[in-house]
């Protein structure tokens, strides 16, 4: 066995061993009275972090909100040290030591909700983000918003949730479906599939104008990802051979008749 110490800018020591472990995947989630798997839709967003086709939300922590007043004092006090001396080191790790609670907190959250997805459903559904594109800074207006909505997108810490779903994906036998970024979930009706026009941000509930149903901007667009995932889902589960398993990833674009195809 091999162990390494390291030490962190927070000043916090962690011993890390290397072992091999085998983790066996969980019995399949199937819905209730049938053979069809188990599916969620997951829109990501700053209202709500998250939220499934079925209304449940994950409430955004605001995290570097929470805790900016906090921030903000002790980058003050480390400002009023002399560069170079001790009690400026000493201010700096307390900063560090702050985001480390903060970057605790937030992947605490993420790692329980992630876990309870992957243990009671079997095919889950995402959006693809482009998450370097949707934090790019504005060029000439509208910079201090901009600057503002982009701290939101960091503190939802978006990659992390994705990065967790995949892994655990793959450890637990699950599926992960990866609908394209251009596919219109926020603005296509989820009863009759009537594409709307394009809805501004502030918008959070419309109505159809083909067959009048009221949506939920969120939950509508959690119910058209988990449609378009089996859509995309089924094609390569029909094909599949005898004894060989999905891939815990399957990534297409929104316009393809069938994976891979």
């Amino acid at each position: 066995m091999r162990l390494n110490v390291t030490r962190d800018r927070a000043g916090r020591f962690f011993l890390s061993a290397v072992v091999e472990e085998r983790i066996e995947p969980l019995p399949p989630v199937f819905r209730p009275g049938g053979s069809e798997p188990k599916a969620v839709g997951l829109d990501l967003g700053l209202a709500a972090l998250v939220t499934l086709d079925d209304g449940s939300v994950l409430d955004h922590p605001r995290l570097l909100k929470k805790y900016g007043d906090e921030l903000a004092r002790r980058q003050r006090a480390m400002h009023r040290k002399k560069r170079g001396s001790k009690n400026r080191g000493k201010a700096r790790e307390r900063i560090a030591r702050l985001y480390a609670t903060i970057s605790d907190v937030r992947r605490d959250l993420l790692d329980q909700f992630t876990t309870r997805l992957v243990r009671e459903n079997q095919v889950l559904v995402v959006e693809d983000l482009s998450i370097a594109n949707l934090m790019r800074r504005a060029k000439l207006r509208g910079r201090r918003a901009k600057a503002k909505l982009n701290q939101s997108i960091a503190d939802a810490a978006w990659g992390e949730l994705l990065r967790q779903l995949r892994y655990k994906c793959e450890w637990y036998g699950r599926t992960l479906v990866i609908v394209d970024r251009y596919f219109p979930s926020t603005r296509r009706c989820s009863d009759c599939h009537a594409k709307g026009p394009h809805l501004d941000l502030s918008v959070r509930n419309w109505t159809c104008h083909e067959c009048g149903s009221g949506h939920d901007r969120d939950v509508n667009a959690a119910v058209n990802l988990r449609d378009e995932g089996l859509r995309l889902y089924w094609p390569l589960a029909m094909t599949l051979p005898p004894g060989e398993q999905l891939p815990p990833v399957i990534k297409v674009p929104a316009n393809a008749v069938a994976p891979f195809a």
